[in-house]
């Protein structure tokens, strides 16, 4: 039974046709719940695209709590109190530490509609090597990525294929370390070679960690304005010598195949 990993965005917070903020789906196998990896502003507007309900949604995995990574928690907590979508159904809330308080400082904004009786929280610490957090169909680990002090990188093993997705993330050995050996690599690709903002990776440096992660393919992603998705992976592989996947709004990918 294929996985399938849908971008539902693949750029920044800076305008772009086709490349809306990080968000990311994951459904393990056809008909299973979907874990969204990230939900910058934009996420759930998606969803349709690739063909998932709101009520699909099981499970929100974040990576760290910049705005063009989570900001639409606000719309998902919004969503979800619609009376047409009857009683909130369970949804589990994973991220890093401060994610309880990122959540609880929506009620300002939204009132009674961030006071979630089917949320479920699990804060992880960024320390490397942690015992997985095992739920149905799928494992997750993580490592820290130093973009911020709570940021993490994931990886998501599952049966018959393993992903793993960085977040936003230097050139961190750990996260290679983190992703040896999987099937897809989700590597931010911010700024071109020469023009890198700290925090972040350009294509040569993420073609690095794949490389060292030893990563059968790599899905580079998150691309600012200034930098082609082509010319990203034309640069990419002068270093990576597997196949490279460049992300847009609405690809769907198949992590095994």
């Amino acid at each position: 039974m294929a996985a399938e990993w849908c971008v539902l965005g693949a750029g920044s917070i800076q305008p772009r046709a086709g490349h809306g903020p990080a968000g990311y789906a994951l459904r393990p196998a056809p008909g299973a719940p979907v874990t969204l990896f990230d939900c910058g502003p934009g996420t759930l507007r998606h969803l349709p695209e690739v063909g998932i309900g709101l009520r699909e949604i099981e499970r929100v995995v974040l990576s760290h709590y910049h705005l063009d990574h989570c900001l639409d928690l606000l719309a998902l907590a919004f969503a979800r109190r619609n009376p047409a979508l009857g009683e909130p159904w369970p949804l589990e809330l994973i991220g890093p530490r401060g994610l309880r308080r990122l959540v609880d400082g929506l009620e300002g904004p939204l009132g009674v509609l961030a006071r979630d009786p089917g949320l479920r929280f699990v804060e992880v610490e960024p320390t490397p090597g942690l015992a997985p957090l095992e739920r149905a169909g799928l494992r997750l680990s993580w490592t820290p990525t130093e973009h911020t002090p709570e940021a993490v990188a994931w990886r998501v093993d599952l049966p018959g294929a393993s992903l793993a997705y960085s977040g936003d993330t230097p050139e961190t050995p750990g996260v290679a370390d983190l992703a040896r050996g999987v099937d897809l690599f989700t590597l931010e690709c911010s700024h071109a070679d020469g023009h890198g903002v700290p925090g972040h990776l350009t294509p040569s440096s993420a073609a690095r960690l794949a490389v060292r992660a030893g990563a059968r393919r790599l899905l580079l992603t998150h691309f600012y304005p200034e930098l082609e998705p082509e010319d990203a992976r034309a640069v990419a592989a002068r270093t990576f010598p597997g196949e490279i996947l460049v992300a847009r709004d609405g690809l769907r990918v198949a992590p095994g195949a």
